[in-house]
């Protein structure tokens, strides 16, 4: 006589059983999969063969981005008026509202444009934390990409 398991499932009227030999074929299966499937894992290791003119474009490639100056990262434009005693006096009043920080100007005719000098930040949603900050006293802040230095650019910042 063999052994039966019986497992009732809450409000249903099925009845499961299952024998020892339902649970030996399972296991039979289950490594015959695993062996297949490590089987496919060892015959799929290739080795890449590189062309000379792909490995000297990327050589190429890399160099040059080494010698960049600078670099793209976002930046946080304060505003931008078209007179410069504005300008000058919108700077020292950010300046007065947030001391760590710091403004530089351009002018982009016709207009002079205050960003933040010292915070740069790599992804954007690194920035929104500032600009949130920011644009509760100037409204009209916005993100901006912008070329910077790469000493400029903020990793982690804890604003």
């Amino acid at each position: 006589m063999t052994p039966v398991l019986v497992e009732a499932v809450r409000n249903t009227n099925i009845v499961m059983v299952e024998t020892n030999k339902d649970r030996m074929s399972l296991k039979i299966a289950f490594a015959l999969l695993i062996g297949m499937t490590w089987g496919t894992v060892l015959e799929a290791q290739n080795e890449v063969i590189m062309s000379p003119t792909i490995q000297k474009m990327l050589n190429t490639f890399a160099t040059k981005n080494k010698s960049q100056a600078t670099i793209k990262a976002w930046r946080i434009q304060v505003t931008a008026v078209s007179d410069r005693r504005d300008m000058e006096n919108e700077k020292t009043r950010f300046e007065n509202i947030f001391p760590n920080l710091r403004l530089e100007w351009t002018f982009d005719n016709p207009y002079y444009i205050l960003k933040l000098r010292d915070a740069a930040f790599k992804e954007k949603l690194e920035a929104y934390n500032l600009l949130h900050r920011v644009k509760r006293r100037y409204p009209s802040a916005l993100l901006v990409l912008d070329d910077v230095e790469p000493e400029k650019v903020l990793y982690n910042p804890s604003f």
